[in-house]
């Protein structure tokens, strides 16, 4: 992440460059996967994304000052979470669905973008000298938030609080134990278990969050790649 940036070999203008890169990548991603979350409540029908100003891609809108330090720091944060009312929810007759529609809103924002960007890029390397310095630049832009976006879709649909990952399962919870008052007590522990798997991960060297994200990640990648793969091969055969 940037610390990792900021303490390397490489010069200042590299190091300005880079950083610059990163954090447009960080923000747009976040941006997008916190628009997408208001953007489905609102379009189901709940104003309270809306009212509460979220339905922007204004970056400051969606930062958690915290989660977004740490993120630059350390590689791991997270963004203000876009609140909504599911009683509110009211286009679709089930409210089970609709509340998925809105967990899964975010990761679909992440994919569209990371779809975008590298099919720009096969445009930009296929058509353009990757050797021209704006062309590079763009190709490295396009490159980090495809990464981020991708790393971002995977570390949200793991199945753990409090992630959309863990909330599309929940939803598929039987409604007895739902609210039951065992259930309701591990709710309000729940967001301590992605910090205990975060530090197992850095700090006890477990790989597993790693290989798990790679593991998730992998199939929309693999999707991507072959996209922009076979967009690169049609512009060359015209070329």
């Amino acid at each position: 992440m940037l610390i990792e940036i900021l303490t390397s070999d490489i010069d200042v203008k590299q190091k300005i460059f880079y950083a610059l890169i990163m954090i447009f990548a960080l923000t747009l991603s976040f941006s997008v996967h916190e628009f997408m979350h208001a953007f489905t409540a609102d379009w189901l029908g709940d104003p309270t994304p809306r009212n509460m100003g979220r339905l922007t891609l204004n970056p400051m809108a969606h930062m958690d000052p915290m989660g977004t330090v740490l993120l630059l720091v350390a590689g791991f944060g997270w963004g203000k979470p876009v609140v909504y009312n599911p009683n509110k929810l009211k286009r679709f007759k089930s409210y089970r669905w609709m509340n998925i529609m809105v967990h899964l809103a975010g990761v679909t924002g992440n994919f569209v973008v990371a779809l975008i960007c590298g099919i720009i890029n096969a445009f930009l390397i296929t058509l353009g000298n990757v050797e021209n310095p704006v062309i590079l630049t763009l190709t490295l832009t396009f490159s980090y938030t495809m990464a981020f976006s991708l790393a971002l879709l995977a570390f949200n649909l793991l199945p753990i609080p409090p992630l959309d990952g863990f909330h599309v399962v929940e939803e598929l919870f039987p409604l007895k134990l739902k609210y039951s008052e065992g259930y309701r007590k591990f709710q309000r522990f729940a967001p301590m278990i992605i910090w205990i798997v975060f530090l197992m991960g850095s700090f006890g060297r477990i790989p597993g969050l790693g290989i798990a994200i790679q593991v998730i990640e992998f199939p929309f990648a693999w999707v991507i790649n072959a996209i922009s793969g076979g967009i690169s091969s049609l512009l060359s055969n015209f070329l």
